[in-house]
């Protein structure tokens, strides 16, 4: 009798011990995972995009980038939309769930086309050509103008078509120009190689001009 009853206690204690064990893992917090992304480094030409997850998150995300010229992001749900706009280094800075993520970007610059622009300096007729959009100041309704800044802009009073070129400096030499600026009907238009080809006494300027898609185009005041 004494050995049945030791046992009932012994049974009692193994099911007083299941419970406490159910009930200390039922009260424990779950671990969530921290949020992450989907890789610390991209490697892109430039035209080039890429998707950039963020992992174990549903919403809030914010992100930035110490290079806007490189580098364009756009947030879509949980994915990072990455452009590359032009060559250099960049790195992305995600904020989402108290974390701050980030990651290193190289964008590497286009081969450039070889382009002959002699052709382009034999004619010394006022005007702006790209793939897009073809203005000529002979034409009539085209207005052209330069400010003192050397802030270029050609209009279309008849399609209501404009440009802006701002060479970013106020003093032109023959050569490369490293802070010039372009817009076609307001839209800024990305820019990977800007040349002054020639600049006469006179103020006559033939202009070469590189996107980053690979286009040419050709900006040329004279006569005004």
């Amino acid at each position: 009798m004494l050995k049945l009853k030791n046992i009932s206690i012994l049974l009692v204690c193994i099911v007083m011990f299941i419970s406490f064990v159910s009930c200390s893992d039922d009260d424990e917090p779950v671990e969530r995972l921290r949020p992450s992304l989907s890789v610390s480094s991209l490697n892109l030409e430039v035209g080039d995009s890429a998707i950039l997850k963020v992992n174990n998150v549903e919403s809030g995300i914010s992100v930035f980038t110490d290079a806007p010229k490189v580098i364009a992001l756009r947030v879509v749900g949980t994915e990072i939309i990455v452009k590359a706009l032009s060559q250099g280094e960049a790195i992305i800075s995600v904020r989402v769930s108290g974390a701050r993520l980030t990651c290193n970007v190289v964008v590497l610059g286009m081969d450039t086309p070889e382009y002959d622009f002699n052709k382009e300096l034999q004619d010394k007729r006022c005007r702006f050509v790209s793939p897009t959009l073809t203005m000529y100041y002979d034409t009539p309704g085209t207005i052209v103008s330069v400010t003192n800044d050397n802030v270029i802009e050609v209009r279309s009073l008849i399609t209501g078509d404009n440009i802006s070129f701002n060479p970013g400096t106020k003093t032109l030499a023959e050569g490369n120009i490293h802070n010039a600026s372009l817009k076609i009907n307001n839209t800024p238009v990305s820019l990977k190689q800007t040349t002054l080809h020639r600049l006469t006494p006179t103020g006559s300027m033939w202009f070469g001009l590189l996107d980053t898609k690979g286009n040419r185009i050709v900006l040329v005041i004279t006569d005004l």
